[in-house]
C-alpha cells in the first residue's frame, strides 16, 4: 500500500504519497545487476580456457638434422631444414600449401597436395612446382633420373633428377603420409652439399 509522508512547510502540514518498492521489480534489478557483474568474470575465464585448452598448439615434425648454418621448416606434417640465407620469397608462396625460400638462383620449394591413394615413380610434378623460381612463366621440366629413396614415417619417397635448358638442374622428393592422406613434394635447386643437407634433413610425421 502506499505509505503517506509528510513534511512541514512554513506553517502548513504537507502529505504526499509514494509507492512502496515492488518486490518483483526489485528482483529483477538484483538479477540484471549480477549479471553484469559475471559478465566480466564468465568472459575471463573464457579466455583462459581458449589459452589454456583449445589455444593449444599442434605438434611440428622437427627435421631429422639442422646443420649449423641452416634453420628448421616445421609443420604438422613434415619437418626439414634449409640454409639460413634462404628467407621466405613471397612471389612463389602462398596459402594452398606452397612455400617458396631462397631466390631463383638457389631456392628450398614445397607443394603440400592431400590424396588417398599414394603416389608411383610416375607421378607427374605438380605445375605449381614447375613454376617455382620461373619469372616468365613456367619452363618444361626434363626428368633426368629417380630412384626411390627412405623418408622417415612416409610410406612412399622417390627422388627425381631434373634439369632445363641451359645447365639448369634440381632434385625433387615426392613423399606421401598414408595417416593424413598428406603428399609433399620437395623442389631443391642448389649445390650437391646444400641438396644433400636438405634432403636427408626431411622427415614425415
Amino acid at each position: 500500500m502506499p505509505a503517506a509522508l509528510t513534511r512541514r512547510t512554513g506553517g502548513a502540514v504537507e502529505r504526499s504519497t509514494a509507492s512502496a518498492p515492488d518486490p518483483v521489480q526489485a528482483r529483477r534489478n538484483r538479477r540484471w545487476l549480477l549479471l553484469f557483474l559475471m559478465t566480466p568474470i564468465c568472459l575471463g575465464v573464457a579466455v583462459a580456457f581458449a589459452y589454456g585448452v583449445g589455444g593449444r598448439a599442434e605438434p611440428q615434425v622437427p627435421p631429422m638434422s639442422v646443420p649449423a648454418g641452416y634453420r628448421a621448416i616445421s609443420d604438422a606434417y613434415y619437418g626439414y631444414a634449409v640454409p639460413s640465407a634462404y628467407q621466405l620469397n613471397g612471389n612463389w608462396t602462398d596459402a594452398n600449401g606452397d612455400w617458396f625460400y631462397g631466390s631463383p638462383q638457389a631456392f628450398v620449394a614445397e607443394t603440400m597436395l592431400v590424396t588417398k591413394r599414394s603416389p608411383t615413380p610416375s607421378t607427374r610434378l605438380p605445375l605449381q612446382l614447375q613454376a617455382d623460381g620461373q619469372l616468365r612463366g613456367p619452363v618444361p621440366l626434363h626428368v633426368v633420373g629417380g630412384r626411390r629413396i627412405t623418408v622417415p614415417y612416409a610410406a612412399f619417397a622417390y627422388e627425381l633428377q631434373l634439369s632445363r635448358p641451359g645447365g639448369w638442374h634440381a632434385v625433387a622428393i615426392d613423399t606421401w603420409l598414408p595417416d593424413s592422406s598428406t603428399q609433399m613434394w620437395l623442389l631443391v635447386r642448389a649445390s650437391p652439399p646444400v641438396t644433400q643437407a636438405v634432403v636427408s634433413s626431411l622427415q614425415g610425421s
